[in-house]
C-alpha cells in the first residue's frame, strides 16, 4: 500500500500565520491550543498546498493575511511549504500566491491588477499545470478528500456516496441475482441489450401512454351514448313508409302517362316545324347564291384593276427601302466630309509645328555652371552640334506625321468622291421610281370599279314556290300549346315525398343506435385490453422494483461487511409505500448527521481504512474537534489530532 506521510508545513504569511513551520510524527501529531490559533489552518494549508483550495473546496480563498485594521497586507511572500514522504522517498512541495502589480501610462502610482499562483517541486519552479497533474499522480483529487477527513464522505452528495460505495462492492452479477427468481430470470431476458434504467423507462413511458388512452376511453363511450338518438318502433316506421311509397307510385303512374302524351303531340309538333325550317333554309340558300354569283362576276370584272393596285402598292414599298438606302448613304458621305475637314486641319497644325521647330535658334548656355567659366571650343562646338541634331529629328518626325496625314486624307477624299456619286444614283432611282408611281396611279383612276348587281328574292327562280310551300306546311301547325293541369298530382306527391323523407330519417336512428352500440361495446373491448396491458406492465415494473431491491440488498450487504462501525441504506419507502433508491449512511443504525462526534469520526475512519484498502493508498488524517472523541479505532494512516483546549499557544506533540 502507498502511504503518504506529512513530515512538515511551512506557512508563510498564509490567512493570519506570519511564519510558522510544523512538523509532524510519522503516526500520531496532536495539534492543540485555543480557538483561533491555528489548528485547522493547518489543514486548510495542506489542501491549499496540493490543489490551490481549502477545506470546504473554495479556489485560493481568502489565503492572504490581513493587516489589524481590515486590509490586506500586500508586498510580502504569501506562501506555504510541505514536505511529504511517499513510501520512503522524501519531496518538498511549494506554493505561493503572488500579487501582479502594474503601473498604468500617465500615473505614478502601481495599482495590484490580480494575483497568480507560482508553484515548485523539490525546489525546482514549475508550472502549475504540471504541479496539479504531478499531485494527481500520487493521489486524485477528490479520493484525497476522502481519506483525510474523516466528514468528507458524509457530506457528499448522496448519489456520488452510492456510486463510490458501488465501486467498493464490485460488479454484480445479474445472472446470479436472477437464478433465485424465474420472474427475474424472464426480465434479463427481455431487457434485450438495455440497462434496467432504460427498460424502467421504457415500461414507464408504455405505461402512461395506456393510461392516457384509458382515460379517454369512458368519456368517448359516455359522448357515443349522449349522442345516440331515440329509440322508436321502427317496424311501425316501415310499414308506414311502404304505404307511402305505394301512393307515390300511383301519382307518378298519373303523372307519366300525361307526360307521355304530351311528348307524342310534341313530337308531331316539331316534325312539322322541321319541314318549315327545311323549307325556309332552301328559300335562304337560293337568295345566297344569286348574290354570291353576283359578286363572283362583280370580282372577275375588276381583276385588272386589282392588278394595278397590287402593282402601285409593291413599287411603293420598294420606294420606302430606296428612301431609307439613302438616308444610310447621306450619313455615310457625312461622315466622310467631316473626316476631311479634321484631317485637313491636323495637316495645317503640323505644318505650324514645322515651322515653328525650324524657327528656333541655338542659345545654349556656353558657361561653366560650377566654376562660371566659358566652356572650351570644343565643348560649346558639341553643344551645338547636339542641339541641331536634335531640331532635325523633330522636324523629320513632324514631317513623317504628316505625310502619313496626307495619305488618310486622299484616301477620305476618294471615299467622299465615291459616296456622294452613289447618293446621287440613289436620288436618280428615287426619282425614277416616283414617276412610275404616278404614272400607274393615274392609270387606276381612269379605270371604273365593277360594284355586285342588287339582287331582289322575289325575282329569283324557285323563290316563290318555295314560299307558298313553307305557307302551306306552316298552316298545319297547331296553335293549342294547352297541357293538362297536374298541379294537383304535384302537390300530393311532395306532400307524400316530405312524407316519406321524414320517416326514412327517423328510421335511420335504427342504424345509428346500432352503430352507436357496436362503438360502445369495441371501446369497452379496447377498455379491458389496455387494462391488461397496463396490470402487465405494472407487474414487470413489480418485478424490475423487486429485482432491484434483490440486488440492492445483496449489495448493501456486500457494502456493510466491508465496514465495522457504519452501515449504509441504500433503499428506503415513501410514506405512499413506494421504493427509490438512496443512500444513508447509520451509525449503530442512527443516521451519521444524528450520532454523536466520536460516532461520526471513528464511523469516518471507518469509511476511510476501506477507501484506502481498495485504492492502495493511505494520507494524513486531520481530526478536528479531537477532544471530543475518547478513542479512535485503529487506522494504517498518519492521524493529525487538532484538539481544543484553553492554552494560549499553538502545542504540537
Amino acid at each position: 500500500m502507498k502511504k503518504v506521510i506529512l513530515k512538515s508545513l511551512t506557512l508563510c504569511n498564509f490567512k493570519g500565520e506570519q511564519a510558522r513551520t510544523t512538523h509532524f510524527n510519522a503516526d500520531v501529531t496532536t495539534i492543540s491550543g485555543g480557538n483561533g490559533l491555528g489548528k485547522s489552518r493547518h489543514f486548510d494549508a495542506f489542501m491549499w498546498l496540493l490543489f490551490g483550495k481549502d477545506v470546504q473546496d473554495r479556489k485560493d480563498y481568502e489565503v492572504r493575511t490581513h493587516n489589524a485594521d481590515g486590509t490586506l497586507l500586500h508586498e510580502v511572500e504569501c506562501s506555504v511549504t510541505g514536505v511529504l514522504d511517499i513510501d520512503g522517498q522524501e519531496i518538498t512541495l511549494k506554493r505561493e500566491s503572488v500579487e501582479e502589480w502594474v503601473k498604468p501610462r500617465g500615473q505614478v502610482d502601481r495599482v495590484l491588477k490580480g494575483n497568480h499562483n507560482e508553484c515548485w517541486w523539490n525546489e525546482t519552479p514549475v508550472k502549475v499545470n504540471e504541479f496539479n497533474a504531478r499531485v494527481a499522480a500520487i493521489l486524485e483529487p477528490s479520493l484525497f478528500k476522502m481519506i483525510t477527513n474523516p466528514m468528507f464522505f458524509a457530506s457528499m452528495d448522496w448519489k456520488l456516496q452510492r456510486a463510490q460505495l458501488f465501486q467498493l462492492a464490485g460488479t454484480l452479477n445479474d445472472a446470479e441475482i436472477a437464478a433465485t427468481n424465474p420472474d427475474f430470470v424472464l426480465l434479463l431476458d427481455k431487457l434485450n441489450g438495455k440497462s434496467l434504467a432504460d427498460f424502467k423507462k421504457e415500461l414507464s413511458a408504455k405505461k402512461s401512454r395506456l393510461q392516457k388512452e384509458l382515460n379517454e376511453i369512458q368519456p368517448r363511450i359516455d359522448q357515443t351514448q349522449k349522442m345516440m338518438p331515440e329509440s322508436e318502433d321502427f317496424a311501425a316506421i316501415e310499414a308506414e313508409i311502404a304505404d307511402v311509397e305505394k301512393q307515390i307510385a300511383d301519382i307518378e303512374k298519373i303523372l307519366s302517362d300525361n307526360a307521355a302524351r304530351i311528348s307524342a303531340e310534341y313530337q308531331a309538333e316539331q316534325e312539322k316545324q322541321r319541314i318549315v325550317n327545311d323549307l325556309t333554309t332552301r328559300r335562304n340558300n337560293l337568295v345566297r347564291d344569286a348574290e354570291q354569283a353576283a359578286k363572283n362576276a362583280a370580282f372577275e370584272a375588276n381583276a385588272t384593276r386589282r392588278e394595278l393596285e397590287s402593282g402601285i402598292a409593291s413599287k411603293k414599298r420598294e420606294l420606302s427601302a430606296m428612301e431609307r438606302t439613302l438616308r444610310t448613304l447621306i450619313n455615310t458621305c457625312d461622315r466622310y466630309a467631316a473626316d476631311v475637314s479634321a484631317l485637313e486641319m491636323e495637316i495645317e497644325q503640323k505644318r505650324g509645328e514645322w515651322y515653328a521647330e525650324n524657327a528656333k535658334a541655338y542659345s545654349g548656355d556656353n558657361v561653366c555652371h560650377h566654376c562660371g567659366q566659358v566652356l572650351p571650343k570644343e565643348m560649346r562646338d558639341k553643344n551645338l552640334q547636339d542641339f541641331k541634331d536634335t531640331q532635325k529629328a523633330k522636324k523629320d518626325e513632324i514631317q513623317a506625321d504628316g505625310k502619313e496625314l496626307a495619305k488618310r486624307l486622299a484616301a477620305r477624299k476618294q471615299s467622299h468622291q465615291d459616296s456622294a456619286k452613289e447618293v446621287a444614283d440613289q436620288e436618280a432611282e428615287i426619282e425614277k421610281a416616283k414617276a412610275e408611281i404616278k404614272e400607274k396611279e393615274a392609270a387606276l383612276a381612269a379605270m371604273p370599279e365593277t360594284t355586285a348587281a342588287t339582287i331582289v328574292p322575289e325575282e329569283v327562280a324557285g323563290y316563290g314556290e318555295l314560299t307558298r310551300q313553307i305557307e302551306e306546311a306552316q298552316a298545319a301547325i297547331s296553335t293549342d300549346k294547352t297541357a293538362p293541369d297536374d298541379s294537383e298530382h304535384k302537390a300530393k306527391k311532395k306532400e307524400l315525398t316530405d312524407r316519406r323523407d321524414a320517416l326514412k330519417k327517423r328510421l335511420a336512428a335504427r342504424d345509428e343506435i346500432a352503430r352507436s352500440e357496436k362503438e360502445i361495446e369495441s371501446l369497452k373491448e379496447s377498455s379491458k385490453h389496455l387494462a391488461q396491458q397496463i396490470a402487465d406492465l405494472e407487474k414487470e415494473e413489480y418485478t424490475v422494483q423487486e429485482f432491484t431491491r434483490t440486488k440492492i440488498d445483496e449489495c448493501e450487504s456486500r457494502i456493510n461487511g466491508l465496514f465495522h462501525n457504519i452501515t449504509f441504506r441504500l433503499f428506503d419507502k415513501t410514506f405512499e409505500g413506494n421504493t427509490y433508491e438512496t443512500c444513508i449512511p447509520l451509525v449503530e443504525g442512527v443516521p451519521f448527521g444524528a450520532a454523536n462526534t466520536a460516532g461520526q469520526v471513528n464511523a469516518g475512519l471507518d469509511i476511510i481504512n476501506t477507501l484506502c484498502r481498495f485504492h492502495g493508498i493511505c494520507a494524513p488524517i486531520f481530526i478536528d474537534n479531537r477532544e471530543s472523541v475518547n478513542n479512535l479505532i485503529p487506522t494504517e494512516s498518519q492521524i493529525i489530532n487538532l484538539v481544543v483546549t484553553n492554552d494560549t499557544k499553538l502545542s504540537v506533540q
